[in-house]
């Protein structure tokens, strides 16, 4: 397992406190977080065989991210190969599947959250940071991004910016979109 993030220690640290409570004084979903926590922190310790599994997961997670830097990515070609990294990705949309269903306890969900670029739906962290980046452009140039620009980086904001409007013509742009990209400093619509 890498190095503990910030966030991972804390968790450590909250569920190792809970570890040696009696479990009459905790929660279920604490008790819960334990057994996860114990497969966590210990390869050795005795726990059912899906909490091992999702720990196994968990930490092939945390192995790709420390190793490249990056979350795993999707293969873009048609079927899939079947490589260790489309393993991630399907893991991942497992996991966020299930997540969404409420189906982990609170240690699974911010051991998730502790992994370094994980996001529960990465679609919408992705169109956050882009409305981020066309804020941060007027800030710097006090005018619009292009498209036809020389900056690559101008180019990708110009763009997005012609997706929203586009999406908002076709009736397709998201209500909460579209409220935030009229809500912004420097307004997309």
């Amino acid at each position: 397992m890498p190095a503990p993030t910030t966030a991972l220690a804390a968790l450590h640290a909250e569920y190792s406190d809970h570890a040696t409570q009696s479990a009459l004084t905790l929660t279920l979903d604490q008790r819960r977080g334990v057994a996860f926590y114990l497969a966590d922190t210990d390869d050795s310790v005795e726990v059912e065989s899906f909490v091992r599994r999702w720990t196994d997961r968990v930490h092939d997670l945390d192995d790709f991210v420390d190793k490249h830097g990056r979350m795993p990515r999707a293969d873009s070609t048609r079927p899939r190969p079947a490589t260790a990294e489309q393993t991630l990705v399907d893991t991942l949309t497992y996991f966020r599947q299930v997540g969404a269903a409420g189906g982990y306890c609170s240690y699974q969900v911010r051991r998730l959250e502790a992994v370094p670029g994980f996001a529960w739906n990465p679609r919408d962290a992705q169109w956050s940071s882009m409305l981020a980046a066309h804020q941060q452009f007027w800030v710097d140039h006090q005018r619009p991004p292009r498209r036809r620009a020389t900056d690559p980086a101008e180019v990708t904001i110009g763009r997005w910016v012609a997706q929203q409007r586009a999406q908002h013509a076709r009736g397709r742009l998201l209500p909460e979109r579209e409220q935030q990209l009229r809500a912004a400093r420097f307004r997309v619509l």
